[in-house]
Parts: C-alpha cells; structure tokens; sequence
C-alpha cells in the first residue's frame, strides 16, 4: 500500500465518526421536548379541515336547493289549486275558535247542499293554534252560481265537562266570483255557554 493509500484509510477514520455525529445532531431536530414531530398527523388534520369545509359547503348549497324546491312546491299548488277550482266557481270554507272557558271543539263535519263534503278530528296543538288566532281552511270547492245551503256539525266539550253538539246552518247565493264562509265558535260570557255562527266574508 502506498502513501496515497493510507492517506485515504486516515481520512476515512476522521470523517465518519463526524457523519454519524452530524445524523444524531439532525435527529435531535427533529424532536422537541422530548416529542418526535408526527408529519403523518399534521397532514391527516389538513385533510380533515379541507373535508370539513367540503361539507359545509355542500350543506349551505343543499338548504338552497330545500328553499328552492319549497317555494317551488308552493307555487305549484297555487297553480294547481288555480286550474281545479277557478275564481269564478270557488268556495272556501274556514274554521275559527274563539272559545276556550265554554267549549273544547274536538271534531267538525260539513255539508254542501245536502252532501258530507268535510270532517276534521282537531289534536292540542290544532286547537291552541286557532285558540291563538288561526284560521283553518277546512274545505275548497267548486260552485255552480245560485243559491246553496251549507250545515257544520260540531262536537266537543262543552260547559261542566259534558259532551256538547251543536249545528249551524247558512243558505246563501253564490254569485260570480270566489266565495268564502267561516264557521266561527265563540263564547258567550252573558250566557255561559259557546256560540255557533256561519258567515261569509
């Protein structure tokens, strides 16, 4: 072996204990207060923050298409409602309840000229919505122009707890034009007891 050769063996021994030195110095980087740093981890957090605004994303668009597609749905039925029962020949039939004290409504039925065209079984939550000030539309019909006659039949509670039936009846002329008629429950305060009436608007 030459000169030349030993000097390679020399400088060898010299630099490979500083490799292995400068490996430990770059893995000590790499932790920090005793805690590797986990690349994988940061990377899966990534990705689920980028799927989290995918999906809220996509959320807000399908409440707009639901918006959409509600107002859509409306305006089909009016059109609907429109072509099945013009102005011309409509009737509409509503139900109102300002009663309480002397009456508990629990069904009503009704009767176009004769006919059993509508019944309704009220819940709770039906009648604290009328008791508030709702109006039902209890029925939609056509009618030929002329005089009619329409009977509602109501049951319920009335006053002392007993069972309570009582009817009103209203003959009227349908002109040309919509008609509407409500079947208002009240009570009466000087009589104690509720009152029926049929009425056109």
């Amino acid at each position: 072996m030459g000169q030349h050769g030993l000097l390679y063996i020399l400088l060898l021994t010299l630099i490979m204990p500083l490799s292995g030195h400068a490996e430990t110095k770059n893995s000590e980087n790499i932790k920090q207060n005793g805690q590797s740093i986990d690349f994988s981890s940061a990377e899966s957090q990534r990705s689920a923050k980028k799927a989290l605004s995918t999906v809220k994303q996509l959320s807000q668009k399908i409440q707009k298409l639901k918006s959409s597609v509600v107002g859509l749905n409306k305006d089909l039925r009016l059109m609907e409602e429109e072509l099945l029962f013009p102005t011309s020949t409509q009737a509409s039939i509503f139900v109102s309840l300002d009663a309480g004290q002397f009456f508990t409504l629990e069904s009503v039925k009704l009767k176009i000229d004769g006919k059993l065209v509508a019944s309704h079984l009220y819940s709770v939550k039906q009648r604290d919505a009328l008791g508030r000030g709702g109006i039902q539309r209890l029925h939609i019909t056509n009618l030929n122009e002329g005089l009619h006659n329409i009977s509602a039949f109501f049951t319920g509670i009335g006053p002392n707890g007993r069972a309570y039936k009582r009817a009103a009846t209203l003959d009227f002329t349908k002109d040309r034009g919509s008609k509407h008629i409500e079947l208002a429950i009240l009570d009466d305060h000087s009589k104690q007891e509720p009152v029926f009436t049929v009425k056109q608007w």
